[in-house]
């Protein structure tokens, strides 16, 4: 391997030019830096312990502006206004990121409280049969039969909205996880009006709000393939949202659960290997786009089907095998995190291969060598 010697008397025996060195020390340094980004996909969140002091005092601050706002219009606006100037100091001015996502939290959350209303006054005062609750049908049933979903809609729409101002001033790349998180409540809330209530619905239009959030997550991703500027951060937060949605949505649509009967109590054999495909899949896609969120987003439900499976292969006397099982359980899924972390680059470098040129130079780079 050349070192600098070597370089130095290379350029005094004429063999390259001193600025060919020059580029080449620089391509160097590039290409090690976007190495150490891909291999990390970092993200901005603390500086130093200065950002957590701040964040506890957030913690503990808005805690008690929220319970002295309570469900009144007007404190909750007069604490949505001290928050944006908090925001204005320790976001604007200091550019503390994780108190600015607490910041952005809060902000959004007074004014979703800000935006209730008394519909059971403005029924008595206007006369119109508004109702919040379970739709009942009865024979002179309308539009207004209805309106607690409506008026969630509304409320995350006013969260939303907070949230774009408070992204659009702060460029905050957090706020769009909350904006995106409004947007489906929004879109969800919607969708439970208009539609039947059902589990299989309600799961559909989730895993449709997923795949959006996701489509737009990659459009940043994209943006910036080597994760130099603030749209790597952007795509990290949206991927967050979307990976749970996604999840959470194709687990449920094959393994019915309710409050009562939860995930575990349903499962079978079949369910089981559906889950284990489902994660195959997942996983695939995050070493493709080199986003673990999706990965990490499923590891919860392959830890049910994996504790399944270990149910029926321990022997162990009834007192011990639920211990078993969840330590086993807990066994095999962190070998598998390891196993995916120690090696992520030269496997991710290895599965690109037998992609086209023209979808893997709009990825990012796999730098390491397999």
């Amino acid at each position: 391997m050349l070192d600098e010697d070597d370089l130095e008397a290379a350029v005094a025996e004429g063999i390259v030019m001193p600025a060919q060195i020059e580029a080449l020390r620089l391509f160097v340094t590039n290409r090690r830096r976007t190495a150490e980004r891909a291999d990390e996909e970092r993200f901005r969140f603390m500086r130093g312990f200065n950002d957590f002091f701040f964040a506890v005092g957030i913690v503990l601050f808005g805690s008690g502006v929220a319970y002295f706002a309570d469900l009144d219009p007007i404190m909750n606006m007069l604490a949505a206004a001290i928050i944006w100037s908090l925001a204005e100091f320790m976001v604007g001015r200091m550019r503390l990121v994780l108190p600015g996502i607490l910041l952005a939290c809060l902000f959004a959350f007074f004014i979703f409280r800000m935006t209730r209303l008394d519909w059971s006054y403005i029924a008595q005062l206007t006369g119109l049969p508004f109702h919040l609750g379970p739709r009942v049908h009865t024979d002179q049933d309308s539009i207004f039969g209805n309106l607690e979903p409506i008026v969630v809609a509304g409320r995350a729409l006013a969260a939303g909205l907070a949230a774009t101002a408070f992204y659009a001033r702060f460029r905050l790349p957090f706020a769009l996880l909350v904006i995106a998180g409004s947007v489906v409540l929004f879109v969800s809330m919607i969708f439970s009006s208009i539609l039947s209530s059902g589990s299989m619905t309600g799961m559909l239009i989730l895993l449709g709000c997923g795949f959006g959030v996701f489509a737009v997550a990659m459009a940043y991703d994209l943006s910036d393939r080597t994760r130099t500027t603030r749209n790597a951060d952007c795509a990290f937060w949206l991927h967050l949202l979307a990976a749970p949605l996604i999840v959470h949505s194709l687990i449920k649509l094959i393994v019915p659960a309710s409050d009562a009967v939860p995930v575990w109590q349903n499962m079978t054999t079949t369910s089981a290997i559906a889950i284990y495909v489902i994660v195959a899949m997942l996983t695939a896609i995050a070493v493709l786009i080199d986003r673990r969120a999706l990965l990490v987003s499923a590891l919860s439900y392959l830890g049910i089907a994996i504790g399944y499976a270990v149910t029926g292969a321990v022997h162990a006397g009834a007192d011990r095998r639920e211990v078993v099982v969840f330590f086993a359980t807990l066994l095999i899924l962190g070998a598998l995190v390891l196993v995916l972390g120690v090696g992520w680059q030269p496997r991710r470098r290895i599965f690109l291969r037998p992609f086209p040129s023209a979808l893997v130079e709009r990825l990012p780079p796999a730098v390491y060598p397999a």
